[in-house]
């Protein structure tokens, strides 16, 4: 199944629920949960810049590659002030280090910036999510009751689900099945719709942030 453009985007607009309500209730959030009511803002900007960009130059690749690596910074941000890396610094920096290097190579040493897409990257911070999602999840366990009202629990979630389609996604390109048009038109059919779900699942736990929590975060 191919969606039309106008589907897609309004898909992808989806992101702007969570980025209202963010700014609507943005005094009621506790501060743990900022770095996650930036980045939503930043995708915001993204995707219009994304549509302008694929409308006006027929090619929103440098926006996509440039938002990705301030999504992959800030969600090392967001971790670290749920407490994810306490008693081990050493491995944010490295995270963040290793990010930076990788997007450098991919961008301006294999892909020329725009040329294709960025599949080591993608991949490794994809899977470095995922990791550190399922970490603050088991944190949660000994801690919330109500899992399904606790906006952490939501956020991992949300992110478990979309960076590991994620990571299989960009595991068919790596490895020869994007010379398969129809196959690869419906991976990126299923991940518009993987993305807008998780987009969905963010207002919720947008809508579930307040000032104080259940729980004592670890800074």
């Amino acid at each position: 199944m191919q969606l039309s453009y106008l589907t897609v985007l309004l898909l992808g607009l989806s992101i702007f629920i969570a980025g209202i309500l963010g700014a609507l209730r943005y005094n009621r959030i506790h501060e743990v949960y900022r770095p996650f009511i930036y980045l939503i803002w930043i995708g915001c900007v993204a995707e219009v810049l994304s549509t302008y960009f694929a409308y006006v130059y027929h090619n929103n690749l440098a926006v996509g590659a440039i938002y990705r690596l301030c999504e992959s910074l800030f969600l090392l941000w967001f971790f670290y002030r749920l407490g994810v890396f306490k008693n081990y610094n050493k491995l944010l920096y490295l995270l963040t280090g290793i990010f930076i290097v990788i997007w450098i190579a991919d961008n301006f040493i294999n892909s020329h910036f725009n040329a294709r897409i960025t599949y080591y990257f993608d991949m490794v911070y994809a899977f470095s999510v995922v990791l550190l999602s399922i970490s603050a999840i088991n944190d949660l366990l000994f801690t919330e009751k109500e899992l399904l009202k606790n906006p952490t629990f939501l956020i991992c979630s949300g992110l478990i689900i979309y960076f590991t389609y994620k990571i299989m996604d960009r595991m068919f390109g790596l490895y020869g099945l994007k010379n398969s048009t129809d196959f690869r038109r419906s991976v990126q059919t299923i991940l518009v719709f993987v993305n807008c779900s998780t987009n969905i699942i963010y207002a919720l736990a947008v809508m579930w942030m307040r000032k104080k929590q259940p729980f004592k975060f670890q800074f």
